[in-house]
């Protein structure tokens, strides 16, 4: 993949984490941005730990 290719990949799915978090935290409190911050950071470790576990054991295999 060209340089491009990875830039608009990490877009995509910086937009969809975002759109994500953005309906989580509508559904519990509206008016806040720490909710938001909160729910983007517990999504974020649900999406990036089990990513990072693939690729430490594709490296090590």
């Amino acid at each position: 993949m060209k340089g491009i290719d990875w830039v608009v990949a990490v877009s995509l799915v910086a937009i969809g984490l975002s759109c994500l978090t953005m309906s989580a935290s509508w559904l519990f409190n509206q008016d806040t941005l720490k909710e938001y911050l909160d729910t983007f950071l517990v999504i974020c470790l649900f999406a990036g730990i089990p990513a990072f576990l693939g690729g430490l054991l594709y490296w090590i295999f």
